[in-house]
């Protein structure tokens, strides 16, 4: 990696920690403002934002990236027409059905509206944004893409608060801010590849080959927001709204606890893969995946025991229910840290299709394990088999990225380089002086 490179990522991983702390204020804040079912409200619009955004940037940009050359620019222009219609349709029907659920008396009015707007921003937004960051990413000019994405972050997260405590209704400060985000995003990330010189054009592209890998990686992706959303479709129908608000507020403070190294490896692991030869992959998986552990796993051995602390300071115990799931959580966070480069490893490797296959593998396995969890256990169950879970898909994905090689001897160096950590032992050695040190006193 060049100095340039290193020095991309770097500024990659000091954008997303800004962000993080935006964040992590404006959720303390919105813990004590709203409810749960307001809390899940808000997530349901954002997990629709996200998941129609698979079908246009899940699938067309990493098809992109990982590519050995860029299509020119007539196929990426027909690849975009393309998004725009996609992304105009959706908006329609997020319009029908919000529109559909406030006439019914299911919603609210404003509840309504913010699950039109806040998808509606994420994929109108998208079009013209992917090509100008698929040519960022191959190229890994990663500090203008960590510096446009953690300031919209930072906007997104952040906003709303401000917005709340000058009077603003919750659902309009959340829709605004999602407005305002995503059109800071896209301007800037095309303002910097507009500036960056031209390089790895090929002649005409194939815009029908390029849509067959991207519907694979789509499916990759919608797999993935199937299992980080069964709160959502599974959890809410069996034990109501306030059980998904409680299970989204710890899987939040969660993802604020690892998403600075997870987010920088999920964006410079599959161009970085990708430029090295296949005998050098698995070593370097190892070195990402240790990487990770150092960077992620002592905030998660810690966050437990704080957040049991800051609920009774902080909260009055109102979220008692969330701390009591966050162990499982963040037990589950572990295996996760390890699959963020083994996807990538397992995108480079294989076709995006042998992909989703072991993608759809890994997600059977956590549906069956959460119904029968929630049935043995209740609500908490489904954290419980997240947490076990996980370990299904690190297996799955080192079986699949190698199929010819004897896969427990590498599940084994996988679980040596999460687990294997003096940091994570002197996080765990803290995390319980934290627990025990007030009955102490």
């Amino acid at each position: 990696m060049t100095t340039v490179r290193a020095t991309g990522v770097f500024s990659l991983g000091v954008a997303h920690a800004l962000a993080l702390l935006a964040a992590v204020a404006a959720a303390a804040l919105y813990a004590r403002w709203m409810d749960a079912p307001a809390f899940a409200h808000w997530a349901l619009s954002l997990a629709v934002a996200r998941a129609g955004l698979l079908l246009l940037d899940g699938g067309l940009k990493t098809a992109l990236v990982r590519r050995d050359q860029m299509p020119d620019t007539a196929t990426q222009q027909r690849l975009a027409w393309l998004s725009a219609a996609l992304a105009v349709l959706l908006s329609a029907v997020a319009a029908a059905v919000a529109g559909w659920l406030a006439a019914t008396g299911r919603l609210g009015g404003g509840e309504a509206l913010l699950l039109f707007v806040y998808p509606a921003a994420y994929w109108l937004s998208y079009p013209p944004l992917f090509t100008a960051l698929a040519r960022l990413e191959r190229a890994q000019r990663f500090g203008p893409v960590g510096h446009a994405e953690a300031a919209s972050v930072a906007l997104e997260f952040a906003l709303p608060a401000a917005l709340m405590a000058g009077g603003m209704p919750w659902w309009a400060a959340f829709a605004a801010a999602a407005v305002a985000a995503r059109a800071l995003r896209t301007g800037w990330v095309r303002w910097a590849a507009a500036a960056a010189p031209a390089h790895d054009l090929a002649g005409a592209g194939r815009t029908s080959q390029i849509l067959k890998e991207g519907t694979g990686v789509q499916a990759t992706a919608g797999l993935s927001m199937l299992r980080d959303q069964m709160h959502l479709w599974l959890l809410a129908p069996w034990f109501g709204a306030h059980w998904a608000g409680v299970y989204t507020f710890a899987l939040t403070a969660c993802a604020l606890a690892s998403q600075v190294s997870v987010q920088t490896a999920s964006r410079v692991a599959l161009p970085a893969l990708r430029a090295v030869a296949p005998a050098a992959q698995w070593p370097l998986v190892l070195a990402q995946v240790r990487r990770l552990s150092i960077a992620t796993l002592p905030p998660l051995a810690l966050l437990p025991a704080w957040a049991a602390q800051l609920d009774a300071v902080a909260w009055g115990g109102r979220w008692h229910e969330a701390v009591a799931l966050l162990p499982w959580l963040a037990l589950r966070m572990v295996p996760g840290v390890a699959t963020t480069a083994l996807g990538a490893w397992l995108m480079v490797a294989r076709p995006p299709w042998h992909t989703a296959r072991a993608h759809a593998a890994w997600t059977l396995c956590e549906v069956v394990l959460a119904v029968l969890a929630l049935q043995l256990i209740g609500p908490t169950g489904l954290g419980v088999a997240a947490a076990l879970g996980a370990w299904a898909g690190v297996l799955i994905f080192v079986t699949a990225a190698a199929p010819g090689v004897a896969p427990w001897p590498r599940l084994g160096a996988v679980a040596w380089a999460l687990l294997v950590r003096p940091s994570l032992a002197a996080a765990l050695c803290l995390a319980w002086w934290v627990q025990v040190q007030p009955a102490a006193l």
